[in-house]
């Protein structure tokens, strides 16, 4: 149980303000879901729209601030969150169901994202090119775009916020973020910490409410120049039609395949696989919910990632051991379980899970695999953002390929294999923003780029050099001396 409730406001303009409406949402801790961990205003258009128009009041004054002096801020906030790594990676675990390693992991990245970006601060490199003309002196310089809104998800309710915004305040944009309503807690605390280390009033601002109002103000406002979102491929995609004029950048979802060869350390593959498919519940864009096996081993191979699977620990979110946890909320929880009563009709059922209990004592569900499954079934092609595993045969490398490539997503794929040849070619021929050899699927380092192509990516990437890119501009200037 948590000591005390929290009482989340909006941060606009430099202050912590209720909801126009005094109307608040409760957060719910998703282990316990009787336990209020505390309540979250339930924002409208208006407090959306006097967002924006702070942090457009504020923009001169930030976009002029050096950005070495940018930069400090941000290790200021990276120092912070270091020094209070435990007290965040515990509220991470209540309000998102992280488990507690899990999320002290997720707490350390946030800090090293806004140390990687603040450094940025004294570098943000632009080109001085050699002109064709006799005597003229060209320079391209980046500057910023102006105001930007955020729309971050639920299961990175540290790392998306901070690897969005970090980019964003070093290119010298002022930010609106509105949080998805579950890790509205883990939001405002990245804002204080912010406000903490010296973040002029109006610079970021947060808004909490439902997405089809103050989301869909964010959206459409023209003050807002670009909109950076993550979550469902469905809202994301409806994003880019209401947000005209702006630059746009969506990650979406995926459906993940993991080829296992012939040649390959099974008992390492299956270890691998069944840590990207099941680690945190199954949470995660990046997810193995697809392994596709060459028949030489299939059989093999799902003796292994049973066995690998059942060396998860499913447990509470602060248990020090457990690797799985809750699902999020109470919507997700009964759309996994409608998924695993699919995929049960869909495959042969190797390792059998589902509800672990009463879900008033937790949205508990435990790993399911299945065998057997044609690529073209429900199973295999829609995102199901749970503890579900399809397992496809493969006659050989190249029907592998093919079969991982058979997929409206592409963000993330993965090989298992000893060959350099087979991973090579796999690097290239994967329809993918990310490839992974003999790694899991789930996991990214933020100084490079982050990004899905088809249905799992729309416009710039995400981390890196990739998001100072998305977040600034370019000005050449063409200077003859007299």
């Amino acid at each position: 149980m948590i000591e005390s409730q929290i009482e989340s406001r909006n941060y606009i303009g430099g202050e912590w303000v209720p909801a126009d409406s005094g109307e608040v949402e409760e957060v719910t801790n998703p282990a316990r879901p009787s336990e209020v961990l505390g309540t979250a205003p339930r924002s409208d258009r208006g407090e959306m729209e006097r967002a924006v128009g702070a942090a457009q009041e504020a923009l001169p004054g930030w976009r002029s601030t050096l950005p070495a002096a940018r930069g400090q801020i941000l290790l200021r906030a990276a120092e912070i969150i270091d020094s209070r790594s435990e007290e965040l990676a515990r509220l991470m675990a209540l309000e998102a169901g992280k488990p507690l390693t899990e999320s002290r992991a997720e707490v350390s990245r946030a800090a090293a994202i806004f140390r990687y970006y603040g450094s940025e601060g004294w570098r943000l490199y632009g080109v001085a090119a050699p002109s064709t003309r006799p005597g003229v002196r060209i320079t391209s310089t980046r500057e910023p775009l102006g105001v930007v809104g955020l729309i971050t998800p639920w299961n990175f309710p540290l790392a998306i916020p901070s690897w969005k915004m970090a980019p964003a305040l070093i290119c010298g944009n002022t930010v609106v973020i509105k949080p998805a309503a579950n890790a509205v807690l883990n939001a405002a605390e990245l804002v204080r910490i912010l406000e903490e280390a010296g973040l002029p009033p109006g610079v970021v601002n947060l808004v909490m409410g439902p997405g089809g109002s103050s989301g869909d103000a964010l959206v459409r406002d023209g003050r807002v120049k670009a909109i950076s979102f993550t979550g469902s491929t469905a809202v994301g995609l409806s994003i880019q039609e209401r947000a005209a004029g702006k630059k746009v950048q969506l990650e979406m979802g995926g459906k993940n395949p993991y080829v296992v060869m012939e040649d390959a350390d099974l008992a390492d593959a299956a270890a691998k696989v069944a840590y990207g498919a099941f680690g945190y519940a199954g949470q995660k864009c990046t997810a193995s919910s697809r392994a596709i096996v060459v028949e030489e081993v299939y059989d093999r191979f799902l003796e292994e990632v049973a066995e690998a699977t059942k060396a998860l620990k499913l447990g509470d979110p602060l248990d020090e051991e457990a690797v799985i946890g809750p699902v999020i909320n109470e919507s997700q929880y009964e759309s996994i379980l409608g998924a695993i009563e699919q995929a049960r009709e869909d495959g042969r059922v190797v390792l059998d899970g589902g509800a672990t209990g009463p879900k008033e004592e937790g949205y508990y569900i435990s790993p399911v695999i299945v065998a057997d499954v044609e690529n073209s079934s429900q199973t295999a092609r829609e995102e199901i953002f749970g503890p579900v595993l399809a397992v496809i045969k493969a006659r050989d490398f190249d029907h592998a390929v093919e079969l991982a490539n058979d997929t409206r997503y592409g963000l993330t794929a993965g090989i298992a294999t000893r060959s350099l040849r087979y991973a090579e070619e796999f690097i290239e021929r994967s329809q993918t923003g990310l490839v992974n050899v003999n790694l899991p699927t789930a996991g990214v380092e933020f100084q490079v780029p982050f990004g899905g192509s088809k249905a799992s990516g729309v416009g710039g990437r995400e981390q890196g050099m990739a998001a100072i890119e998305f977040y600034s501009g370019w000005k050449t200037a063409s200077v003859l001396p007299l």
